[in-house]
């Protein structure tokens, strides 16, 4: 009886031992998987860091090259506008009066002209340096300021020089009294409302 005890306790410890080595085999395979998992993750994420760092050499290429544009095209458009200012200072200040004066047209049109022609000069620069495709309130408002002063600044000299001489003295007088007023009016408005302008935008 006690034979066959034995025997069956060897076989159960037996069979426990056998349990025992499919259980270490299944770890190590598990173990072996999970390994095998984790290398191919660190794989994936080793290539993905490469990508990326490849991905952020391209990126800060596009963005240098881009600067580079951004800045040769300031710079060109300062160029053009210069170009335009000493165009339209030639226009003022040369060809309207030549014209004016070899024509022996009367001087009304000389301030006339002046007028028109700065204003939209202004008009243009200003938008052609914006950028934006309307004129906007600014745009105009730029404009009409130096037009105005233009056109005082050419109209106060002749008649110190006594150039203009279709009108008599009182009526040259008042009238150049009431454009200064007019001038220093517009030129206060001009600065006051880009105050107000900056006060609202600041107050938002």
């Amino acid at each position: 009886m006690q034979d066959k005890e034995k025997e069956e306790w060897d076989g159960e410890l037996k069979n426990l031992y056998q349990e025992k080595d499919q259980l270490e085999d299944q770890i190590r395979m598990l173990d072996k998987e999970k390994i095998e998992k984790l290398q191919n993750l660190n794989e994936e994420l080793e290539n993905q860091v490469v990508l990326l760092d490849k991905e952020k050499v391209k990126i800060t290429k596009e963005r240098d090259n881009l600067l580079r544009k951004v800045k040769n095209f300031k710079s060109k458009k300062w160029s053009n506008a210069l170009k335009m200012i000493i165009f339209l200072s030639i226009v003022d200040l040369i060809i309207i009066p030549l014209i004016v004066f070899t024509l022996h047209i009367s001087s009304e049109w000389l301030f006339i002209s002046l007028g028109i022609i700065t204003f939209f000069g202004i008009l243009i620069i200003t938008n052609y340096m914006s950028g934006t495709a309307p004129f906007d309130t600014g745009e105009v408002r730029k404009a009409l300021t130096g037009s105005f002063i233009v056109v005082y600044f050419a109209f106060i000299p002749l008649i110190t020089l006594g150039n203009v001489n279709a009108l008599a003295l009182e009526p040259i007088k008042t009238i150049a009294t009431n454009f200064t007023w007019l001038v220093a009016v517009i030129v206060i408005f001009y600065f006051g409302s880009r105050a107000v302008e900056e006060f609202v935008k600041n107050y938002k």
